[in-house]
């Protein structure tokens, strides 16, 4: 992953790029992301990040992950692919009610009073999921009393402008142009690493 930070305090830069890492990986995001670019600007005042992540899985059915057993008037999963757990889990919360989901181990979930039927429809969209967890944590990193915000996203880039008062013209171009530039950006590692302003993480 690729933290660069471009702005007229270098102390301020690396505070920011040590200060997005942790919020990344607090939140287990770190391995999903894999370039950001930040830029600050006081005078303006203006706040840049865009950030592209890894391309997510393609949705899938209920029964692509997870094998599924009637017990009684309950339905038993047990989950083949570990990594769609947290975003099945939601999804269960989210249409069923956490008092009727039982999660009896990592990969072992009771639905309490719902047949197998009843989750017949459920398709997953992990990157959905990642979008909502990606915007939880530029929230995280917004300068406080930047309350003006403009959002540009795509398939994989996420770029947002963020500003005190007014968000002008200007800001918004730049917020486009940023938001371009990651999507086509082909940067590596390696590159990243010969910046001084850019933290290879």
């Amino acid at each position: 992953m690729i933290i660069s930070v471009k702005g007229t305090d270098e102390y301020g830069n690396r505070s920011y790029a040590s200060l997005f890492k942790r919020i990344l990986v607090d939140l287990g995001l770190a391995n999903r992301i894999e370039e950001a670019r930040i830029i600050i600007l006081p005078e303006k005042p203006l706040f840049l990040i865009a950030v592209r992540t890894r391309k997510s899985r393609t949705t899938v059915r209920l029964d692509e992950i997870a094998s599924v057993e009637a017990k009684e008037d309950n339905t038993y999963l047990n989950i083949s692919n570990e990594s769609y757990a947290p975003v099945l889990l939601a999804n269960l919360w989210k249409r069923f009610g956490r008092e009727r989901i039982e999660q009896l181990s990592r990969l072992e979930i009771l639905c309490h009073g719902i047949k197998p039927d009843m989750l017949s429809s459920i398709e997953l969209d992990p990157g959905q999921e990642l979008r909502k967890e990606l915007l939880d944590a530029l929230w995280r990193l917004m300068p406080e009393g930047f309350k003006v915000h403009h959002t540009l996203a795509s398939e994989t880039v996420m770029t947002i402008a963020a500003t005190e008062h007014v968000m002008t013209e200007e800001m918004i171009s730049m917020a486009k142009q940023l938001h371009g530039e990651v999507e086509t950006s082909t940067m590596t590692e390696d590159e990243a690493g010969s910046e001084d302003d850019e933290e290879d993480v």
